[in-house]
């Protein structure tokens, strides 16, 4: 009963979560909202850890922890399905093809094979680790791997996603001239972009500006 309250105040929590990272994914574009999101779930994992060194069982900390961990956890599961879409702005203007449903595919294959592989890994390490099936209490050592794949485990997907994020140059201002830049190969009138266009849609795509639209190998 215990963890299913805990766990209802964390997805009360995520669902406030979801409702503000949506303006400010608009306002701020998605980036930097992501990152906000990292910081408030690491910072639950190392309350966690705190927590558990210094034995502190104190229920109202323990809720704290679950409302901020929902807080970043929301807001981490909506982040990449609201820019997903812009992918296939990006796929078009190198392909010249809109493909929005391939992208949806192998998003969601995607998601279940780390899904699946994540909770293999974990069984293999816990098993290894002296995992006792159905026993009401497990040894101190295998108290200590929960919490370093918990915590060490959480906390470098989360660098490796927030170090990502800073690469990540798509938000209104460069969307709006990756749009115009794919009308301007439909109308194929053979007008040049700007120099700043330019360099905007090469960063975006990581191709140079004359092998996008299907030119260059991408297209197969």
């Amino acid at each position: 009963m215990t963890v299913s309250n805990y766990l209802g105040w964390m997805v009360g929590a995520q669902l406030i979560s979801v409702a503000v990272a949506i303006p400010l994914c608009l306002r701020l574009h998605p980036a930097p909202t992501y990152r906000i999101a990292v910081g408030f779930f690491a910072a639950a994992l190392l309350g966690f850890l705190l927590l558990w060194k210094s034995g502190n069982t104190q229920v109202h900390w323990v809720y704290a922890l679950m409302i901020l961990a929902g807080l970043g956890r929301g807001a981490l599961n909506y982040i990449p399905w609201s820019v997903y879409n812009y992918m296939a702005d990006v796929d078009e203007i190198v392909t010249g093809r809109r493909r929005e449903g391939s992208f949806a595919g192998v998003m969601t294959f995607l998601r279940k094979l780390l899904q699946t592989l994540a909770v293999l890994i974990v069984t293999q390490i816990f098993n290894a680790a002296g995992l006792v099936p159905n026993a009401r209490t497990q040894s101190p050592e295998f108290v200590q791997v929960v919490v370093i794949v918990m915590v060490a485990g959480s906390l470098a997907v989360l660098l490796f996603g927030f170090a990502v994020s800073t690469r990540f140059r798509l938000n209104r201002e460069t969307h709006g001239v990756l749009m115009d830049e794919i009308e301007r190969f439909k109308r194929n009138d053979g007008t040049r972009p700007t120099p700043e266009n330019r360099a905007i849609i090469e960063d975006l795509s990581g191709w140079k500006y004359d092998e996008l639209w299907g030119k260059g190998k991408a297209r197969d």
